[in-house]
């Protein structure tokens, strides 16, 4: 991993002196040191129905069971919900990303993937910048052959009574773009509740 980010922040370095920017310099200087993790863990959504207080197949209203036996019989579940990252830059100089691809899994089973286009800036001096990623999937092509209390259990009990994920983890790979020069982090790297550079995988 330190090898990966060497080369990552080398590659930035370059890039900045290249375009001979003193302010491009300063930013991707304190990109290469912001830290990160995940927050919360809000609007869980199943099938439409909020089940953020919902933990167990038998506490669902015969209402709510209607709506998610609907949705079954055409052959889909979905499951959304917001995750919250949280990026912090103890630097001096504001710090920015462009770009940040994902892979959220729960149980450590993939769920999705995607990527946030959106330049993101972190404020200097222990600066914190959220960034909330509402992610979905279909439990049914996810499970396939499960039952539908197996399908509908899978997306309860996703965060504690504080709203922190319990049972979803979440691997990013940002970059920046310096002028007209993208530079992609070399990997993945998980995100844990405390703030850290990242643990490649």
């Amino acid at each position: 991993m330190i090898r990966k980010f060497t080369k990552f922040f080398a590659a930035l370095i370059m890039a900045a002196f290249l375009l001979n920017s003193c302010s491009f310099l300063k930013e991707v200087t304190s990109f290469g040191k912001c830290e990160f993790r995940v927050t919360t863990l809000e609007n869980p959504e199943l099938a439409g129905v909020d089940v953020s207080n919902i933990s167990s197949f038998g506490d669902i209203s015969y209402v709510e069971m209607g709506i998610i036996s609907a949705s079954i019989l055409i052959g889909e579940l979905p499951l959304d919900f917001t995750l919250n990252i949280e990026a912090m830059n103890p630097n001096p100089a504001t710090a920015a990303l462009n770009k940040l691809e994902y892979i959220a899994l729960i149980d450590d089973v993939e769920i999705a993937q995607g990527t946030l286009n959106q330049r993101i800036e972190i404020p200097a001096n222990g600066g914190v910048q959220i960034i909330p990623l509402r992610l979905n999937t279909d439990l049914i092509e996810l499970l396939k052959k499960d039952s539908r209390a197996a399908l509908v259990n899978f997306g309860l009990n996703l965060a504690d009574a504080s709203d922190r994920p319990t049972r979803v983890s979440i691997k990013v790979k940002p970059s920046i773009l310096v002028g007209t020069i993208e530079i992609v982090y070399p990997g993945y790297f998980r995100l844990n509740y405390d703030f850290e550079s990242g643990e490649s995988d």
